[in-house]
């Protein structure tokens, strides 16, 4: 018998064995920080994450599946925040590894940055049948490769894309993203979309801000059917056809990190964000039922209209909307953090434990109906701070083995 874990999944929704949680810093990791008022919220934001992760992991334990986690410093990331600060007084963190294979292969934090915690372990990771595909050249996998290897073997791993093996291309609206976030060099920040560049301009961001490959939520596996996003890149479906033959793959353009625009429930069944029913969504599920609920009331949110105009919408920490200093630390040190959490419905992001329970990261009662409309159960765990992580409890985990093995289910 192996020493390895099993891998084996093939869809989103098979009764679930095994899955690989994410984890945060210890509140500690914020000691050093000498503005009282941004280190207590900090602290309170990884202080109650790490309770709701806990939470988590002892209710899936309770329904037999193995959970496989481990903390930031068992990864190798330092336990303070500050040691990301360089001899100049810099914070980042090219002010330990400038210079180093480390630093010149996988800084990827974005701008230099203190690097975000092992959280989303889905971002740039995903199950393609018996084997663990890492999708993206990123810091955070880097730090978890020597996991990986150890849970479920290197010849069971495929890292061609984190060492860079995989080259692909961007698209208009990625250059487009990375206009708008202010990632795409100075000479551009002026610049919010791709159609106000030449086919030069363009060349030079790609050139400059090379694809680090694609993120793994831009793939949803459903047994032989698999469904590729490409909106941020033109390349992924040929990039899978290479790997994993098995699967026979459709295109599809929904924006990205479908995980936060659709989840497919059970053979059937499907629930979507609202938006995406101008995109005919119907069409990629044929003869299967697909419901529709709406996004969150932002506008009801108090202080969220006054946040907005200073974090652009990103994020969004309860009872901290007037902490001008938090919101100034975050947006200024820890801005690859945070996502756009305007544009995700968390209520779609759930992890499907099997045909009967799915977890999910509020007891919004719209999706408590749904659920118990089609046989069953919500299992309620909560996630205070998915607003300020832009992830729900799919983007979380990684479905390592599920039971069975790839069907068809006529799509």
């Amino acid at each position: 018998m192996s020493k390895f874990t099993k891998i084996n999944s093939w869809d989103e929704f098979s009764p679930l064995k095994t899955v690989l949680l994410g984890s945060v810093f210890e509140p500690e990791f914020f000691n050093d920080i000498k503005n009282k008022k941004t280190e207590y919220a900090l602290k309170k934001v990884f202080e109650e994450t790490t309770e709701d992760l806990d939470n988590f992991k002892s209710v899936v334990e309770a329904h037999n599946i193995k959970v496989h986690q481990s903390t930031p410093n068992e990864l190798g990331y330092e336990s303070s925040i500050s040691a990301y600060i360089s001899d100049e007084g810099k914070m980042g963190y090219h002010g330990m590894n400038e210079g180093t294979e480390l630093f010149n292969e996988y800084d990827v934090t974005r701008n230099n940055l203190v690097p975000a915690p092992p959280l989303q372990v889905r971002d740039e990771t995903i199950i393609m049948g018996n084997e663990v595909f890492v999708t993206e050249h990123a810091f955070t996998v880097h730090m978890m490769r020597e996991k990986y290897v150890e849970w479920f073997g290197e010849e069971n791993c495929n890292f061609d894309v984190l060492d860079g093996k995989v080259q692909c291309r961007r698209t208009d609206r990625n250059i487009t993203s990375l206009l708008k976030r202010r990632r795409a060099g100075e000479q551009f920040l002026n610049i919010r979309s791709a159609s106000n560049l030449t086919e030069e301009e363009k060349e030079l961001i790609s050139k400059e801000s090379p694809l680090p490959g694609f993120c793994a939520p831009n793939i949803t596996r459903i047994g032989k059917k698999c469904l590729v996003d490409i909106w941020q890149t033109p390349d992924i479906k040929e990039v899978l056809e290479l790997y994993y033959p098995q699967f026979d793959y459709h295109e599809i353009d929904l924006f990205g990190h479908d995980d936060s625009v659709f989840s497919v429930l059970k053979p059937g069944l499907v629930i979507a964000a609202e938006w995406v029913r101008e995109y005919d969504i119907q069409k990629i599920f044929p003869n299967w039922e697909v419901i529709y609920f709406d996004d969150p009331n932002w506008s009801q949110v108090v202080g969220w209209q006054n946040l907005k105009h200073l974090n652009r919408g990103k994020w969004w920490v309860p009872g901290e909307e007037g902490n001008t200093e938090f919101t100034d630390f975050i947006e200024t040190w820890l801005d690859n953090w945070t996502g756009e959490v305007e544009e995700t419905i968390f209520d779609v992001n759930c992890l499907v434990l099997d045909d009967k329970y799915v977890v999910v990261n509020s007891d919004n009662p719209v999706l408590v109906d749904i659920l118990h409309k089609h046989n069953m159960e919500p299992v309620f765990c909560p996630l205070r701070h998915r607003f300020f992580f832009d992830g729900g409890w799919h983007c979380l985990t990684l479905d390592v083995e599920r039971e069975g093995g790839q069907q068809d289910y006529g799509l």
